[in-house]
């Protein structure tokens, strides 16, 4: 555990999830294929690959970008503008995009959570209020994720980070100063440097073999550094 700015008490621990609590790189390649692949079977576009999908989301993305941060919301919008650029009715718009994203959001949530995560989190709730601040679309429930007292996505409670409504409105939520929270996560821009601009601590889970000082995107220092969840048992 390393510390860069001076740590202070905190009686809240917020978590990213996507990468912090869990590996998730496999998980969302695979929904994605499947996205693509139920989207193909359905929409029964000839041309439609991952290149033409991911240009549809890029444009979508800069039409509507506040929209976008509901990751959710912005796949299903690109979705909806492909099949009516390519002559579909709203009938089957609907029919379409509601089957393609059910069928997405069950792989998305074919999550294994390491028992060690688990169990760090149950012990952490028995000092802390606990809470998840996520820009994805993971509900912590539906993979066994039942210790936090409140759950905010970017896109749905407020703008997505680096912005700071979603840690403002976790200190309005326990009735607490943002520096009394502490948030970990993996990303040094979304996770670091939108927890320190929102007067939070923020703890970067590194899991990588580099120093901080080789990352491009370290625009801000966080707080402290660790390397394994189980390292939060210190704080205890």
């Amino acid at each position: 555990m390393k510390f860069y700015r001076t740590f202070l008490p905190f009686k809240v621990i917020s978590f990213d999830l996507d990468d912090t609590l869990y590996d998730n790189r496999e998980v969302i390649r695979t929904a994605n294929q499947e996205f693509l692949s139920r989207l193909q079977q359905t929409s029964q576009i000839s041309d439609l690959n991952e290149e033409t999908w991911q240009a549809w989301k890029d444009r979508v993305a800069q039409q509507e970008p506040v929209l976008c941060e509901d990751v959710t919301a912005w796949r299903k919008l690109a979705m909806q503008r492909m099949l009516e650029h390519h002559g579909k009715s709203a009938v089957e718009i609907q029919y379409i995009s509601q089957g393609v994203m059910q069928h997405f959001l069950e792989f998305r949530h074919e999550i294994s959570v390491p028992s060690k995560t688990i169990a760090i989190l149950n012990l952490l709730k028995q000092r802390y209020r606990l809470a998840a601040i996520t820009n994805g679309n993971v509900t912590p429930r539906r993979i066994g994720l039942n210790q936090f007292d409140v759950v905010y996505c970017g896109g749905l409670q407020g703008r997505a980070k680096p912005h700071q409504d979603l840690f403002h409105r976790t200190a309005e939520y326990f009735g607490v100063r943002p520096d009394e929270i502490l948030h970990i996560g993996d990303n040094l821009i979304t996770d670091v440097r939108g927890a320190i601009q929102a007067g939070c601590q923020a703890g970067w889970i590194n899991l990588s073999d580099k120093s901080i000082r080789e990352f491009s995107d370290a625009t801000l220092l966080p707080t402290m550094e660790i390397s394994d969840l189980l390292q939060l048992l210190d704080l205890i």
